[in-house]
């Protein structure tokens, strides 16, 4: 992804993909239950959050760069400009809020209109939240009269219980292959980054999808998305290899028997146009594409009010290298508190399973901006929060014969500051002007201050292999490890640094730190200039150099200009 890579590409193409709609529809939940089999209630976007998902769709290895805008007003300048250059674009509405199918006709289709600079893109219209039937207030008939009169794919879809969101983004993705143009701007050959943006220049040509819309494609989404796709794919796979390289692709069965949408089957479609075939590119030598373990990435762009405002973009990847199974979780959230905008990442390292890391993953951000002096004590607020999550984690944990634990690495941007709370090996790392500058110091038990600290409480530390806690843990502080009380502690060590001269950081779990330095993390992604970009390079060199641990990390880029 970075121009100067000189290694083959992991794909044959790559799609952008845009979500719009109105705030609260769930966009931001529509894109992690495809991405992710999971289904979360989430804040509503701020700024534009994108992830990255890999599939294998007909022998033809595809990457997916999904865009999820914020849909309140005051961000529509800020998300404007990624309409640019998507091959397929997702307007969003909730079938149980009129205003929101309403704000399609007067705001959405005419934001594609003005903003796409692709002809040729396919738009998708996607009725969510139908496991509220009983709530509905929008029918499907009025969604596939809107389909009609403005040419896009149609179907409802449930992100909460996942009907219909695999066939929502494949079926878009086959009608963009089978559509030559836009396999011609998403090969890998052709030389741009759709993950740069840059707002159209004043006079310059904004001729947009919507001066595109056709029946044709209606009645095209509805053979594909309707009907009994049998007679298209033979067992539901005709051709088709739905190979995920981040989550095992679900089972594909689409809704039958629609009577209005069977009037519309049109037989001279029933041969998609053939495409040019691609040339398959070279594997990876390191991770391979088709492994179903690995990288996820995905990232987004933001930005915070200080003293002066400043635009950051995120970038994070997770890959489970050589274990035999996954204990890292990250989180990036992006919240407002008290008026306030404050952006949330971390990194949470579980060992003796994945159930602490999990469990922090969801809720330890959540404590935290919920404190009530977090905003005007954030310090304490951070403290008090790990210490309190930790109590509620462990009280839950009661009932568990298996101990388990994770450490955890936090940032938290407010304004102008950044506040780090480490607990555990994990660790942030941040660059100014091209030096290494920890941010976070490792708990190990041979520490001298935590030696001392463990002893004082009435704990030993002995060498197992390497200093252990009690011969067991190599931590010295972490979450949970509950019979390891009171001497692994989740008392964070805070550092606050001021954002300004700070280029971007790294929150990484040892997996990546056991085998690179920190000047050698910063050096590798100096140059880098695409945060998701720069955090899977550090993935794939941690896992080059010999990592024999899940490794997870998020990078994080300033811009003041």
């Amino acid at each position: 992804m970075e121009a100067s890579s000189t290694s083959q590409p992991e794909f044959d193409c790559l799609f952008k993909l845009l979500l719009i709609g109105d705030s609260g529809v769930g966009k931001s939940t529509l894109l992690l239950s495809f991405t992710s089999d999971t289904f979360e209630e989430l804040n509503p976007t701020i700024g534009v959050d994108f992830k990255v998902k890999h599939v294998t769709i007909g022998g033809k290895k595809l990457k997916l760069a999904i865009w999820d805008t914020a849909g309140q007003e005051r961000f529509r300048t800020l998300t404007s400009s990624y309409y640019r250059g998507a091959q397929g674009i997702i307007m969003v509405y909730d079938v149980t809020r009129r205003d929101t199918f309403t704000d399609l006709s007067d705001i959405w289709a005419k934001e594609i209109d003005l903003y796409s600079t692709n002809q040729d893109c396919i738009k998708m219209l996607v009725g969510n939240k139908v496991d509220k039937e009983s709530e509905r207030v929008v029918s499907k008939k009025e969604g596939i009269d809107f389909a009609r009169e403005y040419g896009c794919l149609f179907i409802e879809c449930s992100a909460k219980t996942r009907v219909n969101v695999e066939q929502c983004f494949e079926e878009l993705v086959l009608k963009i292959l089978e559509t030559p143009s836009l396999v011609a701007e998403g090969s890998s050959g052709v030389k741009k980054n759709i993950f740069k943006q840059n707002p159209p220049q004043s006079g310059a040509a904004t001729s947009g999808c919507c001066s595109c819309f056709t029946p044709v494609y209606f009645s095209l989404l509805m053979w594909v998305s309707y009907n009994d796709i049998n007679h298209r794919l033979p067992n539901n796979k005709r051709g088709r290899n739905l190979t995920d390289p981040f989550v095992a692709a679900s089972s594909f069965s689409p809704p039958r028997g629609d009577a209005d949408v069977e009037a519309l089957r049109s037989p001279a479609l029933a041969d998609p146009p053939q495409l040019p075939p691609l040339q398959p590119p070279q594997s990876d030598a390191m991770i391979s594409s088709r492994d179903p373990h690995a990288l996820f990435s995905g990232g987004g762009i933001s930005f915070l009010t200080g003293s002066r405002a400043a635009k950051f973009s995120y970038g994070y990847s997770s890959f489970k290298g050589k274990r035999p199974s996954m204990e890292d979780f990250y989180e990036t959230r992006i919240s407002e508190v008290d008026g306030q905008m404050v952006a949330f990442f971390g990194v949470f390292d579980g060992h003796g399973g994945s159930r602490t890391a999990e469990y922090l993953k969801n809720n330890l951000f959540k404590n935290l901006s919920t404190h009530p002096d977090f905003i005007k004590d954030t310090k304490t607020a951070i403290v008090e929060t790990f210490k309190q999550t930790d109590a509620d984690y462990l009280n839950e944990e009661k009932g568990q014969q298996k101990d388990a634990g994770s450490t955890a690495s936090t940032a938290v941007l407010l304004g102008d500051r950044l506040l780090v709370a480490n607990v555990g090996d994990s660790r942030v790392v941040a660059s100014r002007a091209g030096l290494a500058v920890p941010l976070s110091i490792d708990h190990k038990p041979d520490r001298s201050d935590e030696r001392l600290r463990i002893e004082d409480a009435g704990g030993f530390i002995i060498w197992a292999g390497t200093w252990r806690v009690g011969g067991v843990l190599a931590v010295s502080r972490a979450f949970g490890d509950k019979l390891l009380k009171p001497y692994v502690v989740a008392e964070p060590e805070i550092q606050e640094e001021e954002i300004d001269g700070v280029d971007f950081i790294i929150i990484a779990s040892d997996g990546l730190w056991n085998v690179l330095s920190n000047e050698d993390a910063v050096a590798l992604v100096q140059q880098v200039t695409d945060a998701e970009a720069a955090a899977r390079k550090l993935i794939k060199e941690a896992y080059a150099r010999g990592s024999s641990d899940n490794i997870t990390c998020i990078v994080v880029r300033f811009d003041s200009s």
